[in-house]
C-alpha cells in the first residue's frame, strides 16, 4: 500500500507507477486496482468508488476500496442518489464536490443522511464521465474528515486524473465489448458444422471449433496433445506456408491444398488457408477450414460453408443428404454412396425439406448453393 508519509521519491515512483498500471489496463478489474492504487497516494482518502453501467441515476455495477477499515462499502454505490438534483441542473458537467451540491440543494444533506447516517467523511468528490448526454461512469472519492481543503497539487492530480481515467475506461469498455462479441463469434461457430481453426504464426491454435478438434483427432497419433495441430497436418502445412510466403497467403488473400496422411496416404484433407489483413509477422493470424478430402462424412462440407445457419438445424445425417441432393444426386445414388435404404433417404429428405422449410429439391439446392 502506498503511503501518503512515503520519502517524496519513493511517492514519486509510487505515482509513476500506478499511472502506468492505469494506462495498461485491459480489463475492469486490473483498471481499478491501478485506479484506487493512485487515488490512495495522491489524496488524503477515506474511501472510493468507481461506478459504472448506469441506469438513469442508479449504478448497475461498481467497485470499491476502503483506505480505512471498519466502514460499510456495499452502501456506497448508491451515492449517486445525492448527486441526482444537481446533475439534472448541470448536465455533462465533469466534476463536483458535495459542498458544491449543497450549495444548490438544501435537502443534499438529509439524503446524504439517509443514505450513511454517521459516514467518517465529511466530503466527496465525483468525477463524472459522459456518454453524449447519457451518464456512463462516476469516480466517487471520500476526503478524510480531518482534511478540510485540498491543496493546489492535489487539485491539480485531479485535473490530470480526469482524462487519464477517461481514456482507461473506454479502452477497457471497448475491449470487454470485443471479448463479448468474440466469446458470442466462437460459441457458434463451434457448433456449426465447419472445421475451423484460428493459428498464430508458429501454427499454435488459439480456437477450434468441435468439427476441427474431430479432424484433428483423427489425424493425431496416440501421444499427441488434444487441441494442437497433429504433427501430420502442421508438417505439411509449415512446408506449404513457408514456400508460398509471399504469394499464396499474403494478408488478406486466400489459398487451398491438398495433404495425405504420412501413414495413410489413402486419406486426404483439404485446407483452405486465409490471413488476417494488417497481419504483422510478430503477430500473425490464420484462419484455416479443414475438410476431409473425399470422406462421406464431410460431403455436404462445401454447402456447410456456404449455409452454416441453415445447416444447423439438421442432424450431421441430415447435413451429409442435404449436401449430397444439392450437389444433384438422386435418391438411389445417395442410398448408395451412404450404404442406406432408399426409403432412410427419403425419409431423411421428407424431413430436411420441412426443416428449412423448402418444398423441393431445387429449392434446397438453390438454398445451399
Amino acid at each position: 500500500m502506498l503511503m501518503l508519509d512515503a520519502p517524496p521519491s519513493a511517492r514519486a515512483d509510487g505515482l509513476a507507477s500506478a499511472r502506468a498500471a492505469l494506462v495498461k489496463a485491459l480489463d475492469m478489474a486490473s483498471l481499478w486496482q491501478a485506479c484506487a492504487a493512485l487515488i490512495n497516494a495522491a489524496l488524503p482518502c477515506h474511501s472510493c468508488s468507481l461506478l459504472f453501467d448506469i441506469d438513469g441515476y442508479q449504478p448497475l455495477q461498481g467497485r470499491h476500496h476502503l483506505a480505512t477499515a471498519g466502514d460499510d462499502g456495499t452502501r456506497l454505490v448508491t451515492s449517486l442518489e445525492v448527486a441526482a438534483p444537481y446533475l439534472d441542473a448541470n448536465p455533462r458537467i465533469r466534476w463536483y464536490t458535495f459542498s458544491q451540491i449543497a450549495s444548490q440543494d438544501a435537502l443534499a444533506p438529509e439524503r446524504l443522511k439517509a443514505q450513511n447516517p454517521a459516514p467518517a467523511w465529511r466530503e466527496f468528490i465525483h468525477l463524472a464521465f459522459w456518454d453524449g448526454t447519457r451518464l456512463e461512469a462516476v469516480l466517487s472519492i471520500r476526503i478524510l474528515t480531518a482534511h478540510t481543503e485540498l491543496s493546489d497539487a492535489e487539485l491539480a492530480f485531479l485535473a490530470e486524473l480526469y482524462p487519464l481515467l477517461d481514456a482507461s475506461l473506454q479502452r477497457v469498455r471497448m475491449l470487454e465489448s470485443d471479448r463479448l462479441r468474440h466469446k458470442a463469434v466462437e460459441d457458434l461457430l463451434y457448433e456449426l458444422p465447419l472445421a475451423a481453426l484460428l493459428v498464430d504464426g508458429n501454427l499454435a491454435p488459439s480456437y477450434m471449433s468441435r468439427e476441427a478438434k474431430r479432424i484433428c483427432r483423427r489425424w493425431s497419433a496416440g501421444t499427441e496433445r488434444d487441441g494442437c495441430l497433429p504433427r501430420a497436418i502442421e508438417a505439411p502445412l509449415r512446408r506449404w506456408m513457408e514456400g508460398a510466403a509471399g504469394t499464396a497467403v499474403a494478408p488478406g488473400q486466400r489459398a487451398s491444398f491438398i495433404l495425405a496422411h504420412p501413414q495413410r496416404p489413402a486419406q486426404t484433407l483439404r485446407v483452405e488457408i486465409s490471413s488476417a489483413p494488417g497481419n504483422s509477422f510478430r503477430h500473425a493470424q490464420h484462419l484455416l477450414v479443414l475438410a476431409a478430402d473425399g470422406d462421406t462424412d464431410d460431403v455436404a462440407g462445401a454447402a456447410a460453408a456456404r449455409a452454416l445457419p441453415l445447416l444447423k438445424c439438421l442432424s450431421p445425417s441430415e447435413r451429409k443428404v442435404a449436401g449430397l441432393v444439392a450437389s444433384g444426386l438422386r435418391n438411389d445414388a445417395i442410398a448408395e454412396r451412404l450404404c442406406r435404404s432408399r426409403k432412410t433417404i427419403e425419409s431423411q429428405i421428407s424431413s430436411i425439406f420441412r426443416k428449412l422449410n423448402v418444398s423441393n429439391r431445387t429449392q434446397l439446392a438453390r438454398l445451399l448453393n
